[in-house]
């Protein structure tokens, strides 16, 4: 799965917001409001607040290994 730089900007500002929030606590609107952007616009990039956890799991997961 190719990752535009867009879309790893996003992934970093998600994650940052789960550690402060939670996961629960964060919606595809914070993401987007702390990218400086609008939701709409956000899913151009990402399909869902799962597919940002799901990324994060899989990268966690490569530092294991």
């Amino acid at each position: 799965m190719k990752i535009t730089s867009r879309k790893e900007e996003i992934i970093d500002v998600a994650s940052q917001l789960f550690k402060e929030k939670g996961y629960s606590a964060v919606s595809v609107r914070d993401i987007a409001l702390a990218m400086g952007m609008k939701a709409a616009s956000l899913y151009n990039h990402i399909e869902s607040k799962q597919e940002i956890l799901s990324i994060l799991i899989l990268e966690l997961a490569r530092n294991f290994t």
